[in-house]
């Protein structure tokens, strides 16, 4: 896709971004606001929109890989969030009593020779495939 021309703000037409990314890739060690103050010292006339101009310096940074942001671990399961083989089962009984969910559950014991943790742990690993 290609992408528009600069828009022009005053009378100079610059490409933000394109001139962001050059300065992050000579100096890496450059932060927000020295790229602004850069930025407004080389185009003295053109009027920046500060925050636009800090988003083309932090998807400069993660083009180049200098993000610090630390990537999400998986936690535990949220309570009240339904294990996925179970949400899946429709109710059948009107006691409450989902009997289907009881069978199935009464064969994964089985499998798991009775053991409930390794049951549980399945269970868990299901959950995340699932989502």
């Amino acid at each position: 896709m290609a992408k528009r021309a600069a828009a022009g703000k005053g009378d100079v037409t610059v490409n933000v971004s394109k001139e962001v990314r050059a300065l992050v890739e000579g100096n890496q060690e450059i932060r927000g606001p020295e790229v602004i103050a850069n930025l407004k010292e080389r185009f003295p006339t053109m009027v920046l929109n500060e925050n636009s101009v800090q988003v083309a310096f932090a998807n400069a940074r993660r083009k180049l890989g200098l993000t610090r942001t630390i990537k999400k671990r998986p936690g535990k399961r949220k309570a009240g969030r339904p294990v996925a083989a179970v949400a899946a089962a429709p109710a059948t009984a009107s006691a409450g009593v989902n009997m289907l969910a009881l069978t199935a559950a009464k064969e994964l014991l089985k499998a798991c020779g009775g053991d409930l943790a390794a049951a549980q742990t399945a269970i868990r690993q299901m959950q995340t495939l699932m989502n």
